[in-house]
Parts: C-alpha cells; sequence; structure tokens
C-alpha cells in the first residue's frame, strides 16, 4: 500500500513548504558520500556555478540541443518549486551542487499537469562530468521516485538520446519494470514507480561494492547507510562514522 499524499498547505504563490524530510546522505559506488536535499530559490548561484563545469556534450545531452548557458527564465524555474508538482533535488558536496533531478508532472498528451488524478511525471537528470559513474543519477533516482511516491505519482516518463548511453544504463539499472520505445530519434522510456525486489536491491548492492575509506580528525561526518527519503534528520553533522560503527538502522523509508 502506498503512503497518502503528504497535504501541506501551500502559500498564498501555490509553494509548499520545505520538505526537510527529503534530505539524506548516501554513499556512493567509490565510497565517497553526498548529500541529496531538495532545491530552493537560494540555490540560484549554485546551479549556475554547478552548469558552468558541465561538458558541452552533457548539456547537449539534456536539452537535446546546444545549450552553453542558463537563462534567468532557466534558473529561476529551475530553483522555484512547489514541491507537488514540480520539484527538483540536488547531490552536493561539500554544499556545491554535483548533480541535478527534477520532476514534472504531466498529463497523457505530455502537458503540465496537477491533481491526484495525474500520476505521471517526467524525469531529468545532469551530472557534471567529473562526478560521472560514481553512482550520483542511480542515488538520485531512488530519491526522486521515493518523493513522486509520496506526492501520487506512479509512473516516470523519460526521454534519452541513444547516444547517451550512461542514462539509459541508469533508467536500465534501477530495477523497475520498463517499457521502452524509439521515434524522431530519442529512446522513450515510462517505468511505474512500484518497488520491485530489483529496485530494492539497488542501494545494498552500490554500498556493497563502496570501497570505505579510513576515518581521520579531517573527513567529514559520514552518513548512515539509509538512502532515501525519511532518513532521521538528528544528529547529523555530529553522527559518528558510519565505517566505524554500526549504521543508523532508523530510517523510516528504503526506497
Amino acid at each position: 500500500m502506498q503512503p497518502p499524499m503528504e497535504q501541506t498547505p501551500p502559500d498564498r504563490n501555490g509553494h509548499h513548504a520545505y520538505p526537510a524530510h527529503w534530505e539524506a546522505d548516501v554513499v556512493l559506488r567509490d565510497g565517497g558520500t553526498a548529500r541529496i536535499r531538495p532545491i530552493t530559490p537560494d540555490d540560484a548561484q549554485r546551479l549556475v556555478s554547478f552548469y558552468e563545469q558541465v561538458s558541452d556534450e552533457s548539456k547537449y545531452y539534456r536539452f537535446f540541443a546546444p545549450y552553453p548557458r542558463l537563462s534567468d527564465k532557466d534558473v529561476h524555474r529551475f530553483t522555484h518549486h512547489d514541491y507537488v508538482d514540480r520539484v527538483g533535488l540536488a547531490a552536493t558536496v561539500g554544499g556545491e551542487f554535483i548533480a541535478t533531478v527534477r520532476y514534472d508532472r504531466i498529463n497523457a498528451q505530455g502537458r503540465p499537469s496537477s491533481g491526484p488524478d495525474a500520476d505521471l511525471a517526467e524525469v531529468a537528470f545532469l551530472v557534471q562530468d567529473a562526478h560521472q559513474g560514481r553512482g550520483v543519477a542511480s542515488a538520485l533516482l531512488e530519491h526522486i521516485g521515493a518523493v513522486a511516491r509520496e506526492r501520487g505519482i506512479r509512473r516516470f516518463v523519460a526521454e534519452v538520446l541513444p547516444a547517451n548511453s550512461k542514462m539509459i544504463k541508469v533508467f536500465t539499472d534501477a530495477g523497475y519494470t520498463q517499457e521502452r520505445s524509439f521515434e524522431d530519434g530519442v529512446v522513450h522510456l515510462e517505468f511505474g514507480l512500484e518497488p520491485t525486489d530489483r529496485s530494492v536491491a539497488v542501494p545494498a548492492r552500490r554500498e556493497r561494492r563502496a570501497s570505505p575509506a579510513p576515518c581521520s580528525a579531517s573527513s567529514p561526518p559520514a552518513p548512515s547507510r539509509s538512502s532515501g527519503p525519511g532518513a532521521r534528520r538528528a544528529g547529523w553533522g555530529a553522527r559518528p562514522c558510519a565505517i566505524c560503527s554500526p549504521p543508523d538502522t532508523r530510517a523510516v523509508r528504503t526506497p
């Protein structure tokens, strides 16, 4: 049974309160860590700096056209969300963006939609080239999927250029039941967000492959092994190293 959609009253601009319970720390494939959190209007300069460090090829894969810089309108759109029909998450290291993911709720015709009967959303990623291959996109997909389920979304669609084999692999390896088609030079993917045995096993496999780094006084606090929205925030910043002490097992959700 799916959890009910959270009914946080919106403000006068139609925006819901910042969903702090979506914040989480994750262990990546190489043993490094990243914080995943919702994007806010205060992240405008972080987003611009992040985008400047993405290669032209990765930008092309994201927008299907040369897109050297974000316009002011883009920055506003990608940093202002209602946290229900439009959600953006960032993976951060040292407070700076290394990857982003967003979903936009749509109808069957691919247009913006809203309401409990609109259970479809389009999802899109962008990962800095220096951090590709670390499992960042996979971790973001797990999180945005859990967020979407909380908001009443049951299916994701994504359009990917055939040459973007890394992103196609991210979707394939996620373990969701998937339908794939090819039209007008674009791979169209659609998959349900109902957890499967494969999708539930993905985070555990990633952490087993991670290479633990030794603790040191200069190392940032290591996160718990929970990897999904709903992990408890209490104690972050002062939590003992998860490599040297038992992991926090108090997470209320594991996507």
